[in-house]
């Protein structure tokens, strides 16, 4: 019943404490009489104002009766590298200043995971962009991976005009 969440990388451990009380129809201070921890800490941890440490985490997972030691502290470990990873893949990123915020209309463009959301971006830039922010998205990933992306698109919404600046740019 557990497992799922260790495999979790994106839920941070204290959403996935929340989550389990609510299952168990427990309270913060139930598991805090239970796991002898203050509650506050308890509030902390599901907030994610504070880590786990190895002693909480085996606290309340002796409490909750959960049978994977480090439980919570390997979840969390899991999303700390996982929103590490994230905040270096966001800052690899083309110049966008050659960008319009019209192409982008539906997302701030600074927070576009370039790498991530490369087919939908060079989907995007190849169906509405001018000729400067095409050849951005050319510098950025390389025409190698431009034509691998654009011809896995199997959508004929805006294809006349994906073909035409493939030709133009690409080919």
């Amino acid at each position: 019943m557990y497992e799922e969440y260790i495999k979790s990388e994106r839920t941070p451990a204290g959403k996935v404490l929340e989550h389990i009380l609510r299952k168990a129809k427990m309270t913060r201070k139930q598991l805090s009489i239970e796991a002898g921890i203050y509650p506050q800490r308890i509030s902390e941890l599901i907030k994610g104002t504070r880590d786990f440490t190895v002693q909480q985490s085996i606290s309340i997972e002796k409490a909750l009766k959960i049978g994977i030691e480090g439980y919570f502290y390997k979840i969390q470990a899991n999303y700390e590298v996982y929103a590490y990873l994230t905040k270096r893949e966001q800052e690899k990123h083309p110049d966008l200043s050659k960008f319009s915020k019209a192409l982008f209309w539906d997302t701030r463009i600074e927070r576009i995971n370039w790498t991530k959301n490369k087919e939908w971006v060079i989907q995007r830039i190849f169906e509405y962009g001018n000729n400067q922010e095409i050849e951005e998205a050319i510098r950025f990933y390389g025409k190698e991976t431009i034509q691998a992306v654009l011809q896995r698109i199997s959508s004929k919404w805006k294809e006349e005009a994906r073909e035409r600046n493939f030709k133009k740019f690409v080919q």
